[in-house]
C-alpha cells in the first residue's frame, strides 16, 4: 500500500509497507500481503486502517516533539487523525497516537524578539571561548547558530516576548524540607513553584544552596519534575553536588556540562543503597503530621525571627550606650539616683526630655503649671536642680533612658525564649525535618530500590532509545550555562531551570539556559559581583543591531538578573533571604546598613571576647608600585606577614587555614600567595565569591599617590566590598593607608568609620564632636514629631514651620542617592560637643542651658554630624532681638567646632534644591579624586 495515502495498523503495528491490498467481508478484513498469495482474516478490532494524511512540512524554525522529547531530522508529519506517520532524514518512517506528538512553531515571531536574538548573535562571534574548547571557532558563536528555534513553552520565549510571568495558585503549597528552613526559604519555595519566573535574592550567608536543595527535592522527588540547576562557573554548581552527595542524594543528579564533566560522571556512576528508607509509617499518616507540625511551628519560627531582630537592636542599644557611658563620664556630671518617685520607662523619659526642652524654648521653667506638670506626670520633684543644672538632669534621664531601653530588650527576648521553650520549639523543627527526610526518603527508596544501573555511556544517553531512561533516572542535571544546552537533546525543555550566582551570568549563556526549561528560577544578589564583560566588544558590535530595543536586553549593562528585574519590575515575583546565618554580627552589619537597608536578620552569635574587626593602618609614604603586571603594595603585604599571621601563631587564635587574604588586584594576590604560608589562601575579590573563611584579611593596595587616585574608582565598588567583607565568619581586618581612604573614599571610607565606630576606635570617642546618638536621637525626634503634629494646627508658626522643614528633609533622606543619611531633630549642643573647653565661659553657660539645633543630618556609619539646619520664622527671629543675640551665639559655637550650620527662613524658597545642593557638595568633598 502506498504510505503517502494508507496507514495500516495490524495489532498494534504499521504494517502499511508490507500489506498489497485489504477488502472487508462480512465481519472480517482479509489482508493480502506483498509477496504471498496467502489472503489473512483479521477481525476489525485488531486493525486500523487510515486514509488521506494532511501533510506538513517540517520547516526551519518549527520541531517535532514525541511525549514531549524531541525528534530529530524530521522532514514531513502524514496527519492520519488519531495517528501521525513521521518521515525522518534518513528515510526512516515510524507511526504513533496522535495525542503523542507535538508539532511545535518557533516562539519568536515579533520584529523585536528577533531583533534582541540578531544583537546576541553578533556579540557572540566576538565572545572569548569559556569552555576550554580547541577549535578556532567561538564557542557561544556556535552555540547560537545552532539556535534556530525557541521553543515557544520556553522562559526563552516568554523573556524574549516580555510575556506577563503567570502564577498558579492550585499548586499544593504542602513541602517537605529535609535541609531544614526558615521563613523566608519557605516563602522562597512557595513562589518558586507557583511561578513560570521567579527571583530568590540571596545575601550573603542566606542559605541559597539549602533553599535550592529543598526546592528540586520537592520539584523531583515529590512532584516527579525535572530540573536543571546552572551557573556561570562550574564551583557554584559543585556546591550543590556536594551537599547532595554529603547527605547521600547524589545518585539522582548527574554532573554533565562540558565534554570533560560527561566524561567523569559516566566513568563513575554513582551507586545507591536504598533498602533501609522504606518507611514502615503510611505515607498519608507522614503528610498528616507534616500538615500538623506545619501549623504548629509557623507562628514559633515568627517567634523565633522576631528574638533575632529584638537581639540586633539590643546590640545597637548596647553599642550607643558604651558610647554614651564614655561621653558621660568625660563630662564629669553628678549621678543622680533618684530622678522621680514613679517607675521609670524609655517612653516617659523622652516624654520628660520633650516636655523639659519646650519648657527651655518657651520660657516657661519657673511657671507654676510647668512645675505641676513634672510632679502628677512623671514624679519629679528636684525643680531648683532641674533650673540650675538641668544638663546634669537631662545627661542622667538620657543614661537611664538606656538602662531602660537595655533591660526592656532583654525582658523581651527572655520572654521570647521561655516561650519558645514552653513549647518545645527546637524539637518540633528537628521533628519537622525528620519527617521530612523520612517521606523524602521514603519516595526516593518507591523509585529506586529495584532500579538497575544505566548502560549507556556520554555518547549514548541523549539518543532517542536512552534519554527516557537516563533523565527519569536522573531529573537533576548540574552544568553550566554555557554547556546546558550541550547535556541534552535539542529543543528538550526542562520543567525547571535554577540559575545560581546569577549576578555572575551574562545575558548570553543566560539564554541558553533559559532556552532549556519552561520555568526558571533566578538565585542571586544584585549587591554582589556582576559577570565581567569584555568591553572591546562593544567597540565591534554596530549601535544600529540594538537600536529601538528595550535596555533590558543590552548585554553590556545587564547580567540576568538585573535584566529580568529590569524588564519587569515589581510585577516579576521575588522573595529575599533575610536570615543570615555566616558571620560574626558586627561584621555582617555592615553590609545590612550599607547594602540592605537594614532587611537582613542576624541569627549568628557575639561573644564578649570577641574582637570581629581590625583595622591596620600603613605608616605615612607612598607604598604602592605599578608594575607591568598591575599594581601592588609590599607594605600591606609586610604588616600582613609579620604582624598579623605570626601574631595568630603567637596566640593560637586561629590556624592558617582558616585565614584568606583578599584583595581588588590580581597581581597583589600572586605576590602574596608567593609570601605566606600555602595554608593561607590568597586571592582576589572576584575569584572569593561564594566562598568563605573564619577570618578574612583585605589589602586595598592604594595609597595617596596619582596612581593610588586613579584606582579609586575600580577599588571603591559597592559590590567588591560588600563581597569582601562577607567572606569573613569570626573576624574581618583591614590593612589600608588610612588617609588616602578618609580624604578620598567612598565604599572604604565608610567601611572604615564603621569599623572605628563599632570598636569605640579613638579616632572616634576622643574627637571634639561626638557622635550622633542615633537610637536615642531617633525615638526623641519621632516623640518631637508627634507632639508638633498635635498642637502644630493651634499654636504658632514655629510648630508649622518645623513640621514642613521635618517632612522636607525626610523626603529628601529617602532619595537612594542620600541612604547613607539620617536625620535628628532638637539636638543638645551638649550631646553634640562633648568638649567645651574651646568656648568662652558665656558660651559654655549657652550650651549648658540646653540649647539645642532644629536638625542634624548625620552619616550613619558613625553617626558623625554632617551639617545643622534651623528653621527661623520671621516673627520668631527677626522681630525678637533677644532670638538674634542666640542665634549668633549658637553660629559662633559650631564655627569653632567646625560643623556646618544653615539658617533656612520660613519666607524662604527653594529650601529642596538648596538641602540637596549641601548634602551633595558633601558627598563630593568624600568623592573629589574619583
Amino acid at each position: 500500500m502506498d504510505i503517502e495515502k494508507y496507514l495500516i495498523i495490524i495489532r498494534g503495528k504499521d504494517k502499511t509497507e508490507q500489506v498489497a491490498s485489504y477488502e472487508y467481508i462480512k465481519s472480517k478484513v482479509k489482508i493480502f500481503y506483498n509477496n504471498s498469495s496467502q489472503d489473512y482474516n483479521y477481525n476489525p478490532a485488531d486493525i486500523v486502517i487510515l486514509e488521506h494524511p494532511e501533510v506538513v512540512k517540517i520547516m526551519e524554525g518549527m520541531a517535532v516533539f514525541c511525549d514531549g522529547y524531541p525528534f530529530f531530522n524530521v522532514t514531513r508529519i502524514l496527519d492520519f487523525g488519531p495517528r501521525i506517520r513521521v518521515h525522518f532524514a534518513n528515510g526512516t518512517v515510524r507511526s504513533y497516537e496522535s495525542e503523542r506528538i507535538e508539532i511545535k512553531s518557533c516562539g519568536i515571531q515579533y520584529t523585536e524578539a528577533k531583533s534582541i536574538m540578531e544583537y546576541w548573535r553578533t556579540i557572540s562571534k566576538h565572545v572569548k571561548n569559556e569552555e576550554g574548547q580547541g577549535d578556532k571557532e567561538a564557542f557561544l558563536s556556535r552555540e547560537f547558530s545552532k539556535l534556530t528555534f525557541i521553543h515557544p513553552d520556553s522562559v526563552l520565549n516568554h523573556y524574549l516576548n516580555a510575556n506577563p510571568i503567570h502564577s498558579s495558585s492550585d499548586i499544593d503549597s504542602s513541602c517537605i524540607f529535609p535541609f531544614r528552613h526558615n521563613l523566608s526559604q519557605k516563602s522562597a519555595l512557595h513562589q518558586a513553584l507557583q511561578s513560570t519566573i521567579s527571583i530568590i535574592e540571596g545575601p550573603p550567608g542566606t542559605g541559597k544552596t539549602q533553599t535550592i536543595l529543598n526546592i528540586i527535592a520537592n520539584l523531583t522527588v515529590i512532584q516527579g519534575k525535572t530540573v536543571a540547576v546552572v551557573s556561570g562557573n562550574n564551583a557554584a554548581v559543585e556546591n550543590v553536588r556536594e551537599k547532595l552527595e554529603r547527605e547521600g542524594y547524589d545518585f539522582f543528579a548527574a554532573s554533565l556540562g562540558n565534554q570533560s564533566n560527561k566524561k567523569d560522571f559516566f566513568r563513575k556512576l554513582p551507586t545507591w543503597n536504598v533498602a533501609d528508607w522504606q518507611s514502615e509509617q503510611p505515607v498519608f499518616e507522614i503528610k498528616e503530621k507534616l500538615a500538623s507540625l506545619d501549623s504548629s511551628i509557623r507562628r514559633l519560627m515568627e517567634l523565633d525571627r522576631e528574638r533575632a531582630v529584638l537581639k540586633q537592636k539590643l546590640a545597637e542599644f548596647l553599642l550607643e550606650q558604651e558610647h554614651f557611658e564614655h561621653f558621660y563620664v568625660q563630662k564629669d556630671v553628678q549621678q543622680l539616683h533618684k530622678l522621680s518617685f514613679y517607675r521609670q520607662t524609655p517612653e516617659r523619659i523622652l516624654e520628660f526630655m520633650k516636655d523639659s526642652f519646650l519648657a527651655v524654648e518657651l520660657g516657661t521653667e519657673d511657671y507654676l503649671l510647668y512645675k505641676f506638670k513634672l510632679f502628677f506626670k512623671y514624679g519629679f520633684t528636684r525643680f531648683k536642680l532641674l533650673k540650675d543644672q538641668g544638663h546634669e538632669v537631662i545627661l542622667n534621664y538620657q543614661r537611664q533612658f538606656y538602662n531602660l531601653k537595655v533591660e526592656a530588650l532583654n525582658s523581651q527576648i527572655d520572654a521570647i525564649d521561655r516561650e519558645l521553650n514552653a513549647h518545645s520549639y527546637q524539637h518540633l523543627m528537628d521533628e519537622h525535618q525528620n519527617y521530612s527526610t523520612k517521606l523524602f526518603r521514603h519516595k526516593l527508596y518507591e523509585k529506586y530500590h529495584n532500579r538497575q544501573q544505566l548502560t549507556c555511556d556520554e555518547k549514548t544517553y541523549m539518543d532517542r532509545k536512552h534519554f527516557g531512561s537516563f533523565i527519569e533516572h536522573y531529573p537533576i542535571v548540574l552544568s553550566t550555562t554555557h554547556s546546558l544546552r550541550n547535556s541534552i537533546p535539542a529543543n528538550y525543555l526542562f520543567d525547571y531551570c535554577i540559575i545560581d550566582e546569577s549576578s555572575q551570568v551574562d545575558l548570553l549563556t543566560g539564554a541558553l539556559a533559559l532556552s532549556s526549561c519552561r520555568r526558571a528560577i533566578i538565585v542571586g544578589d544584585t549587591k554582589q559581583l556582576p559577570q565581567i564583560v569584555d568591553s572591546e566588544i562593544k567597540e565591534l558590535v554596530q549601535r544600529e543591531l540594538f537600536d529601538g530595543v528595550n535596555e533590558a536586553y543590552n548585554y553590556f549593562q545587564h547580567n540576568i538578573l538585573s535584566s529580568l528585574l529590569s524588564l519587569y519590575g515589581d510585577s516579576i515575583p521575588k522573595v529575599m533571604l533575610r536570615e543570615h546565618y555566616r558571620c560574626h554580627p558586627q561584621i555582617i552589619e555592615f553590609c545590612n546598613k550599607k547594602y540592605y537597608n537594614g532587611e537582613l536578620i542576624v541569627f549568628t552569635h557575639a561573644n564578649e571576647t570577641d574582637n570581629p574587626l581590625l583595622i591596620y593602618g600603613t605608616v605615612e609614604g607612598n607604598h604602592m608600585r605599578d608594575g607591568r603586571k598591575g599594581k601592588f603594595n609590599q607594605r600591606e603585604l609586610d604588616i600582613i606577614e609579620k604582624e598579623i599571621l605570626k601574631g595568630m601563631v603567637a596566640e593560637a587564635s586561629v590556624g592558617h587555614t582558616e585565614v584568606g587574604v583578599v584583595t581588588p588586584y590580581r597581581h597583589q594576590a600572586d605576590k602574596a600567595s608567593k609570601k605566606f604560608d600555602v595554608m593561607v589562601e590568597s586571592d582576589t575579590i572576584h575569584k572569593y565569591q561564594g566562598r568563605e573563611k573564619s577570618t578574612m584579611i583585605m589589602s586595598t593596595v592604594l595609597d595617596q599617590t596619582r596612581s593610588g587616585k586613579m584606582g579609586m574608582k575600580f577599588v571603591n565598588d559597592p559590590c567588591k566590598i560588600n563581597v569582601a567583607v562577607s567572606r569573613a565568619q569570626n573576624q574581618f581586618i583591614l590593612v589600608t593607608d588610612r588617609r588616602a581612604f578618609r580624604k578620598y573614599g567612598n565604599e572604604i571610607s565608610d567601611l572604615m568609620r564603621y569599623m572605628e565606630y563599632s570598636t569605640l576606635d579613638p579616632n572616634v570617642v576622643e574627637s571634639e564632636i561626638i557622635s550622633i546618638f542615633d537610637l536615642l536621637y531617633r525615638d526623641y525626634s519621632n516623640k518631637l514629631r508627634d507632639f508638633r503634629e498635635k498642637v502644630g494646627q493651634y499654636q504658632s508658626s514655629r510648630h508649622k514651620s518645623e513640621n514642613i522643614m521635618h517632612a522636607l528633609l525626610d523626603t529628601i533622606l529617602k532619595d537612594s542617592r542620600y541612604k547613607d543619611f539620617r536625620l535628628a531633630n532638637q539636638v543638645l549642643l551638649m550631646n553634640l560637643f562633648p568638649n567645651l573647653n574651646i568656648l568662652e565661659e558665656e558660651e559654655r553657660r549657652f550650651v549648658l542651658y540646653r540649647a539645642s539645633v532644629d536638625f542634624v543630618i548625620y552619616y550613619k556609619f558613625d553617626n558623625s554630624p554632617v551639617l545643622a539646619i534651623e528653621v527661623d520664622g520671621f516673627a520668631f527671629h527677626e522681630n525678637n532681638p533677644k532670638q538674634l543675640e542666640r542665634d549668633k551665639k549658637k553660629e559662633k559655637i559650631f564655627e569653632k567646632y567646625g560643623v556646618a550650620l544653615h539658617r533656612f527662613p520660613t519666607t524662604g524658597s527653594e529650601e529642596e534644591a538648596k538641602l540637596k545642593a549641601l548634602l551633595d557638595k558633601h558627598i563630593l568633598l568624600k568623592m573629589e579624586s574619583i
